[in-house]
């Protein structure tokens, strides 16, 4: 497979880009949680705004990733969150394949279910745009159709990531949930792996806590899919940094310095 064929492979890759979006980091070193009446504290504030960098094989710096909490709203009717994450090659890689990719995540503000994920997709002139919106097998359709039906409390990517930042992994250190990337259905299963270490990026030294992940379908672990992920010990949870081992190489993506508090 050429270099093209593989880079391509990462922006449409939908587990992978799950992922990405997921370290994505995920991200969002803000100030205290905030509570809302009927919806799980969450340790990040609406207009956070992180970025992180990506490297990918001899890529130091292949692209440029960007997470957003846009809103609290109703979505047909439903209290829901609004995550956006953004992905941008960077030079020299964006020369051989120019992407400026969108992703957004409409979720429960309590489980993180999903409710809509969409893809915004621009890659060598290309664009594309999907929207799937998600249902449970018996459960009532909200807004237009058509719908994906997934099994019951199924989460997207961000929506998987996001949801890790509010979990006190020391009273939960193993997590399961369906997650459908776009394309398929998975099961995620994570687990706290090192409650304290001190990591060094180029935001800075931070003691931080691993969380490592795979992806499973029909019960057997996807091959070359793993994950490790370090959040900050604070409240917080700022995600900090991210190890991805996938099939077309190995991704890495951390806080940028400016992002730091």
């Amino acid at each position: 497979m050429n270099a093209t064929m593989r880079i391509r492979r990462i922006a449409r890759g939908g587990a992978a880009l799950a992922w990405l979006a997921v370290f994505i980091a995920a991200i969002c070193a803000f100030a205290a949680p905030g509570t809302e009446s009927g919806s799980r504290a969450l340790p990040f504030q609406i207009g956070e705004s992180l970025r992180y960098k990506l490297a990918w094989g001899t890529f130091a710096h292949a692209a440029d990733v960007q997470l957003d909490f846009v809103e609290r709203r109703d979505l047909y009717g439903q209290p829901t969150v609004h995550f956006r994450a953004a992905l941008h090659s960077f030079p020299p890689l964006r020369a051989l394949f120019p992407v400026d990719d969108v992703f957004d995540s409409y979720s429960d503000p309590q489980t993180f279910a999903s409710r809509q994920y969409e893809f915004h997709l621009n890659e060598m002139g290309e664009k594309e745009e999907r929207i799937r919106r998600l249902a449970s097998a018996g459960a009532p359709r909200v807004g237009p159709g058509p719908h994906v039906v997934v099994p019951a409390g199924t989460r997207d990517p961000l929506g998987v990531l996001c949801e890790f930042r509010t979990l006190d992994w020391t009273r939960t250190p193993n997590y399961r949930a369906p997650m459908y990337d776009g394309n398929d259905v998975f099961e995620t299963r994570a687990q706290l792996e090192v409650r304290d270490e001190l990591i060094a990026i180029d935001a800075g030294n931070f003691h931080a806590m691993r969380i490592d992940a795979h992806l499973f379908q029909h019960g057997v672990q996807v091959e070359k899919t793993e994950l490790s992920m370090w959040f900050s010990t604070d409240a917080a949870r700022t995600p900090l940094l991210l190890e991805a081992t996938m099939p077309y190489g190995k991704i890495r993506a951390e806080l940028e310095p400016r992002a730091a508090k």
